[in-house]
């Protein structure tokens, strides 16, 4: 089989488009088609139907795709095992991060991680914690950093960093509550969550149940997707929110935002750095996973 075309077929399996494929590789969408038209004559077989707009994979072409990203794995290993011969580190990194350690952590390691393996791309993807343990242990990430991970036997997991969670509210809103505010009150006030699966709500979920108090039971104005879109919602007055003091510091410093003190509420979460038990990585994904815990480990005072 011809390796462009199995870029060419990949590239329209992930994007669901042929004309989005030839954008991604920058060739023609013509060029694009007669790629997988010349695959589907060899092998005898369809391998997407067109369905409106959009380009969905027949069986074949779902067995083929899993082919195909064992080959371009396998290739990849191939080119790092070489330059590791040459002593050099290059390569691609994918690595997943739930929203605190993408926001707040990882810029900074990052940075110098590239001033140190120029040749490395790090290819950085967003995704509660719940969807990052899932994608490590299917294979889409090397490695990743999330703020709660799944039980999974094949899960290894690291503690890199412990964190505290505060309650917020923009000034205005807490001119409303009560001077002194008991869990119990948490009950009456309107909050702004995250969705299921973020390690955020799992950590306040804890500490509520730990209080007696059940989630079903509090009055949820809002539900986010990201932890930006709960402070900017807890800024505007929408409600009061949980979330890392990594996410605040600067609101809470410039009075946008004020931490309300709440008796007998200790709000603690752990940060862990994921990785399947039972996959090799390349060099370059290893030195990664070494800058992250080295820098976290340099740094951590500073992220208290």
């Amino acid at each position: 089989m011809d390796f462009r075309r199995l870029q060419a077929f990949a590239s329209v399996y992930e994007l669901e488009s042929f004309s989005k494929a030839g954008k991604d590789l920058f060739l023609s969408q013509p060029t694009i088609s007669t790629h997988v038209l010349s695959l589907e004559d060899e092998l005898g077989v369809k391998l997407f139907d067109r369905i409106g707009r959009r380009v969905l994979p027949t069986q074949a072409g779902q067995v083929l795709y899993n082919g195909v990203k064992k080959i371009f794995r396998i290739i990849d290993e191939t080119k790092a095992d070489i330059h590791d011969l040459k002593n050099q580190v290059c390569g691609q990194v994918v690595v997943g991060g739930s929203t605190i350690p993408s926001n707040y952590l990882l810029p900074a390691v990052l940075s110098d991680f590239r001033k140190k393996y120029p040749e490395v791309c790090v290819d950085l993807r967003v995704g509660d914690s719940i969807k990052i343990c899932r994608d490590v242990l299917s294979g889409e990430l090397d490695f990743g950093i999330v703020g709660g991970f799944a039980d999974h036997f094949d899960l290894d997991h690291g503690l890199l960093l412990k964190d505290t969670l505060y309650v917020v509210s923009s000034p205005g809103l807490k001119l409303k509550l009560p001077d002194r505010i008991t869990p119990g009150d948490l009950k009456s006030m309107p909050w702004v969550l995250r969705e299921k699966g973020s390690g955020t709500r799992q950590a306040f979920e804890n500490a509520m149940s730990d209080c007696g108090i059940a989630l079903q039971d509090m009055r949820i104005s809002t539900l986010v997707q990201s932890t930006e879109a709960l402070v900017r919602c807890v800024l505007a007055g929408v409600g009061v929110g949980v979330t890392s003091g990594l996410a605040v510091q600067k609101y809470v410093e410039s009075g946008e935002l004020t931490i309300l003190d709440i008796s007998d509420l200790d709000i603690k979460r752990n940060f862990y750095i994921i990785r399947h038990r039972r996959r090799s990585l390349f060099t370059c994904s290893n030195k990664l996973i070494e800058c992250v815990k080295r820098h976290i480990t340099d740094n951590g005072d500073k992220f208290l």
